[in-house]
């Protein structure tokens, strides 16, 4: 889907999160980045191999506490120019209410400080 056509904007990003398999519970698979965020999915960047289709849950840990994001692995994107251990995938969210209404508070954070010179603020309000 190209840029156009998405329903809700996406946010660029660095963050740290935990990759899990499965919705709920799971196997721990390693840690990702979260390139970009929005409400209906990230573009994801992490060190392992992915299933297209296959449901995963991201674990973004913040001043806010825990938020898992359960998601579909819609599209692998590739290999990381700068990390050839890493791959790109595009994930599509399926949240609960509570979930889609705390990844609006997180996204209201990240789109706040989406100018390089916020970005210390930014470091600084996950720590």
């Amino acid at each position: 889907m190209n840029k156009k056509g998405r329903t809700h904007a996406r946010w660029p990003s660095d963050l740290v999160v935990e990759v899990f398999s499965g919705p709920v519970g799971g196997v721990r698979i390693g840690e990702g980045t979260l390139l970009d965020l929005s409400l209906t999915g990230c573009l994801l960047r992490v060190r392992a191999l992915l299933k297209t289709g296959a449901t995963y849950r991201v674990s973004v840990k913040w001043k806010e506490g825990v938020l898992d994001l359960p998601g579909r692995v819609a599209r692998d994107a590739g290999r990381s120019g700068g990390d050839p251990d890493a791959r790109h995938y595009g994930l599509a969210f399926n949240l609960t209410g509570g979930q889609e209404k705390a990844l609006r508070l997180l996204i209201d954070v990240v789109r706040r400080s989406d100018k390089p010179e916020d970005k210390g603020f930014m470091h600084s309000y996950w720590g």
